[in-house]
């Protein structure tokens, strides 16, 4: 049985249960001591007018979190005094307590007692955040378990709490992505976008992934959706983060962080869709000590079949004619990903950690075109191409840090980290005339420094500043049997040094003012040895951030951001690649590529557990994927990223969390944006417009205690995506869950792409220049996978330390 949000109190050894929202136990005794309970709080507060002294706190949970409409109870002796309730933010305020010895209690369903006792000398005092623990309590015979929202808003970002998400069950983390948190991905190019606003950071654990392109993406189908927590969606990151990627930021947070004692869960999923799937993955921790250490290993083979098309016409041609382009691919994906790291403190105030982790992953794909060309008087030609391409991915990197406390309110944190990534790509292409051979290798290598300092200068104000240096070069060979001129060898160098600054004031109880200011030189040498040619691109940019938050009401917030950002181009692009959809079309990467400006300026209002936000977004520049041209003879269509001069992104999006029933929870977050765009492209003037709409929706069922059904899904209408136009997709998924009696394990059995929606059509018609293309994209669908998870040892959530670097680190994003 479910019980949403109730709360557990002890006084002189009697048990009391109270709750701002319905729940599911209906004992009249029960309503009765509920609304007496909670009539007591409220005039409690009136009894006690001794003195006009103050007693505040934050109350937030595991994942850092406001807890609103939390009771806070002081009692002496084990005798109530006197009690309050907390706002939407969590915070709490106690006015005209007495001087003397007290204990400061919260009880609630859902999370770990929590008790603590304190002096109080009749002055000002300040908790600061008392952060409560999720757990199940059994209540007479019943297991009650807090269960947390999918979307949870943070200060400065959006909480996804996928392991809540049935239907994750069997995924990658990809697909997780792309399903959840609004994440576009676009096979050509192997890029990410956010909610159709460009290009997307990716953070493991708060650690920034330094690549792009297809590295980033076989990192991320190599990690199952069964090991991540949660993701962290920033829109306007802090500035302690690095600037690029316009369309925001996604922090994803895998279990097993901050444990105590020693556990770890381990899960097996098998699935089928077009073809087989199989999965196994583990993580453990062990903290006692001054020693924690943890790891984590997953394997994955996935076959998923997929078709791919390409429609086109040649209309500057003496003979007008058509393409058809069809291309079944059957690849097979073959992953592992691995990690360990080891945190020991070393002295009282300083810790030192070292981390070390990797992947490999191998897409293996064969695939049958089929080309038909039609000309103007109707005559039809055939032509057969058998493709057979790998492409190998293996990273290894290292982490060292060393973490010195200085005092209660200063922390200095030294990182470096040292990347390596190596990508073999060879591809063939076998016709009756001929065959054609492609090989491509390309490492790449990273070093980065970091330093950083946080001083809480008082209870009001929070400053922290630092310094990063990043080194990072690759080199990429690319050989063509053929050649006709295809062939290069293209090396990279790239140099960006950071400084930055952030501030934090709270000004009186219900303003918090949050700046930054972060500047960015970066160094570029791009130079290909076929063409000897050599490009140079040194530039420095500041990028400041200003969030103002004012608390409106207990039950009502507002707040107000802006923020300039950058978007580099993607190493895919710079290292030049060749991938041909018959002989009529090639996609390939774009070496003269700039790096676009946003800026970002919002307003949110929100109210317990929901929100409403507007943001107008201004980009110059704009790095568009893949827009199609015609080649200089006019025989065949090369896509490619271009700059398109001026886009602007007006967006409305809103949360609606709510109970339909009892066992109903529903989850429905909406997004409504109309963008503008304008560009020179070939020498014609482009003007476009169009509004498009986003629906994303989760609907959960307990059936009972320990059998949950789940409905989510997606649906987004057609948008720009530069000259082409994005064609409406959306996608339906359906997952049960049942938990084993005496702590067995979770079943998970889900079903994704349940009516084949999730495609991909971009059509591209112009007369002006005379273009026309359309793109098509069919992925795997109707899949079902079975997942077993089995959790060991302790998996209770509590720092090791009291505040750990990973708590700072927390801290720091809010």
């Amino acid at each position: 049985m479910l019980v949403r949000c109730p709360l557990l109190f002890k006084v002189h050894g009697h048990f009391f249960i109270t709750t701002a929202i319905s729940d599911t136990i209906n004992p009249s005794i029960l309503i009765m001591r509920k609304k007496a309970w909670v009539v007591f709080l409220c005039c409690c507060p009136l009894l006690a007018i001794a003195q006009n002294n103050t007693i505040k706190g934050q109350v937030k949970d595991s994942l850092n979190n406001p807890v609103p409409l939390v009771h806070i109870m002081i009692l002496q002796a084990d005798t109530f005094v006197v009690g309050t309730i907390t706002d939407s933010l969590g915070s709490f305020v106690i006015d005209n307590l007495t001087a003397g010895s007290y204990h400061l209690k919260i009880a609630a369903i859902g999370y770990q007692d929590f008790d603590q006792q304190f002096i109080y000398k009749g002055d000002r005092l300040d908790f600061g955040v008392l952060q409560l623990q999720t757990e199940s309590i059994v209540l007479d015979g019943v297991e009650l378990v807090g269960r947390k929202k999918l979307y949870e808003r943070r200060t400065n970002s959006l909480i996804i709490n996928v392991e809540q998400q049935i239907t994750s069950s069997g995924r990658s983390t990809l697909e997780l992505l792309t399903n959840t948190a609004g994440v576009s991905v676009s096979q050509q190019s192997n890029t990410l976008s956010l909610n159709g606003r460009g290009q997307v950071a990716i953070m493991v654990n708060g650690k920034l992934s330094r690549v792009d392109g297809p590295a980033l993406l076989s990192l991320l189908k190599s990690m199952p959706a069964s090991e991540i927590k949660h993701l962290e969606v920033f829109n306007n990151p802090p500035a302690k983060y690095e600037a690029n990627g316009s369309g925001g930021m996604i922090n994803i947070m895998t279990k097993s962080k901050n444990t105590v004692g020693t556990g770890g869960t381990f899960s097996f999923m098998g699935g089928y869709g077009k073809g087989e799937k199989t999965g196994v993955s583990a993580n453990f921790h062990s903290q006692k000590g001054k020693i924690d250490w943890s790891g984590s290993y997953s394997f994955n083979r996935n076959r998923s079949p997929e078709e791919w098309g390409l429609q086109s016409e040649f209309n500057n041609l003496a003979v007008r004619k058509k393409v058809y382009t069809t291309s079944l691919r059957k690849p097979t994906t073959i992953s592992h990903n691995y990690s360990l790291g080891l945190d020991y403190g070393i002295l009282k105030n300083t810790d030192v950690g070292v981390a070390l982790s990797g992947y490999s992953s191998k897409w293996d794909m064969i695939a049958f075109d089929k080309v038909i060309n039609s000309n103007g008087a109707d005559e039809l030609e055939s032509l057969d191409i058998e493709t057979n391409e790998i492409n190998h991915w293996n990273h290894i990197g290292g982490n060292f840090r060393i973490q010195q406390s200085l005092g209660d309110d200063h922390k200095l944190i030294f990182d470096y980290d040292h990347l390596y990534y190596h990508d073999n790509n060879p591809s063939s292409y076998k016709i009756a005339s001929g065959f054609t051979e492609i090989k491509k290798k390309t490492p790449i290598t990273f070093n980065i420094f970091s330093l950083d300092y946080s001083w809480a200068l008082s209870k009001n104000v929070d400053i922290e500043f630092g310094a990063k240096k990043s080194k990072s070069k690759f080199k990429n060979t690319v050989e063509v049997s053929s050649d006709n001129g295809l062939s290069s060898v293209t090396q990279m160098e790239e140099r960006v040094n950071a400084l930055y600054s952030s501030f934090q004031f709270q000004l009186g109880d219900k303003t918090r003012l949050a700046t930054g200011f972060r500047f960015e030189h970066t160094s570029n040498e791009l130079t290909e040895e076929e063409n000897e040619s050599f490009i140079r691109r040194k530039y420095g940019n500041l990028f400041p951030n200003l969030s103002i938050a004012q608390q409106i009401t207990d039950r009502h917030n507002l707040r107000l951001n802006y923020s300039k950002r950058i978007n580099r181009p993607s190493f895919n692009n710079l290292a030049p690649f060749i991938l041909f959809l018959g002989p009529d079309a090639l996609y390939s990467g774009n070496a003269n590529l700039q790096p676009s400006l946003i800026h970002k300026i919002g307003v949110e209002w929100g109210w317990v557990g929901k929100y409403i936000t507007l943001e107008f977004i201004i980009e110059e520049g704009a790095i568009i994927e893949f827009q199609p041209r015609l080649s200089e003879n006019g025989e065949q269509y090369i896509f490619k990223a271009e700059n398109i001069d001026k886009r602007n992104i007006l967006s409305l999006s809103f949360n609606v969390p709510f109970s339909v029933a009892p066992w109903w929870q529903s989850e429905t977050l909406f997004n409504y944006q109309y963008e503008t765009l304008e560009t020179l492209f070939l020498d014609s003037e482009f003007k476009r417009n169009k509004g498009m709409y986003k629906l994303t929706s989760s609907q959960q069922f307990s059936i009972n205690p320990n059998t949950r059904l789940e409905l989510s899904g997606y649906y987004q209408s057609s948008s720009l995506f530069g000259i082409s136009t994005f064609g409406a997709r959306g996608a339906f998924n359906l997952g049960i869950q049942h938990k084993l009696k005496k702590n067995s394990g979770t079943l998970n059995l889900s079903f994704s792409n349940v009516f084949a929606s999730d495609n991909w059509k971009i059509k591209t018609l112009h007369s002006n220049p005379n273009i026309n293309t359309l793109e098509t994209y069919f992925p795997e669908s109707r899949i079902m996978a079975l997942t077993y998870t089995k959790g060991f040892g302790a998996n209770k959530k509590k720092s090791k330390r009291g505040r750990t670097s990973a708590d700072e680190e927390k801290k720091r994003i809010n």
